[in-house]
């Protein structure tokens, strides 16, 4: 059993992860620090034998906890990483795992040192609708992958939310837009664009509304596309020499079917409903105990974050 310390008791830690632990078989709340004294309160009503403390430092120092979980806003994802990995705790840290890829690599070396688990956490990558994905691209059903065109957008409308703060590491590209960039690193197999051009709107210095363009070293081209100023919109079109997939809701748990479309005609895959979010912090608490490495490697939370450079780099060149 894998006893959890939580750092704040941010929106997603309340209505998502904290239900995941209670509901995976194999983790239990121990701590959750916060320092607003309401939030604690509320904390301890949803899960009565937490300790709740006041400060991150003391759950980091308390023995009894053997994994972090950080949900703060991403520019603190490497300072409390490295705490805790220094601290001797395994992290489980919301994506974006960091501002950009040397922080990471900072952060895994930290990891590393102390001989602790670090994973990035795409909740995404453990449902139904991913492994179905993954089992198209792998079968070589569609042949050479030449296209790819992936979507998250969403309203956003809660004011003085965090993602339209640009000191907190606010904006599209860092809240949705590395869904698509992870998505499409599982298609190319990890490869890096050899070129990338991108436009992007941007309020009070936070990109609201992004779309980029990718061209790969075999060829590939992406279009990746995300934003919280319209109207909501999640799908992917993955298309080869020999067919097509497409992918509705690529990032959600609910169930529903993938298209596949070659010469042969065209068929649904079904996809199961999934708890996208109790899968993921099963399977982390599982190789944990099984002494193994989790699902995302090191490798690929930095290579997503390398991709995410050269859009920002690109977009702060326009």
């Amino acid at each position: 059993m894998i006893r959890w310390g939580i750092l704040g008791y941010a929106r997603i830690a309340r209505l998502q992860v904290i239900p995941a632990i209670l509901a995976s078989g194999n983790g239990r709340v121990h701590a959750l620090a916060s320092r607003d004294p309401a939030k604690l309160a509320e904390a301890q009503a949803q899960v009565p034998e937490l300790t709740a403390r006041a400060s991150y430092e003391e759950v980091l120092r308390d023995p009894a906890v053997d994994a972090i979980y950080i949900p703060l806003p991403n520019s603190l994802h490497k300072h409390w990483a490295i705490a805790a990995l220094d601290a001797g705790k395994h992290v489980l840290c919301e994506k974006p795992l960091a501002l950009d890829a040397q922080e990471a690599r900072e952060m895994f070396a930290a990891a590393q040192r102390n001989r602790r688990v670090l994973m990035e956490a795409f909740m995404y990558r453990y449902s139904d609708r991913s492994r179905q994905l993954r089992g198209v691209i792998e079968s070589g059903v569609l042949g050479e992958v030449r296209h790819v065109n992936a979507s998250f957008r969403f309203f956003l409308d809660r004011p003085g939310t965090i993602k339209m703060q640009p000191g907190l590491g606010g904006g599209a590209l860092y809240d949705v837009g590395v869904y698509p960039i992870n998505l499409l690193g599982l298609i190319t197999g990890g490869a890096l664009p050899v070129s990338v051009h991108a436009e992007a709107e941007f309020i009070d210095g936070v990109d609201v509304n992004a779309s980029v363009l990718l061209r790969y070293p075999d060829g590939l081209l992406a279009t990746l596309h995300c934003g919280f100023n319209a109207f909501g919109q999640m799908g992917a079109e993955i298309v080869g020499t020999k067919g097509r997939l497409l992918v509705p809701d690529p990032f959600l748990g609910e169930a529903g079917e993938l298209t596949l479309t070659t010469a042969e005609g065209t068929r649904a895959i079904p996809v199961a409903a999934t708890e996208r979010y109790t899968e993921q912090v099963r399977e982390f608490a599982a190789a944990l105990l099984e002494g193994r490495s989790p699902q995302l490697t090191p490798a690929e939370s930095i290579r997503n974050l390398e991709v995410l450079d050269m859009i920002r780099a690109r977009l702060q060149r326009t």
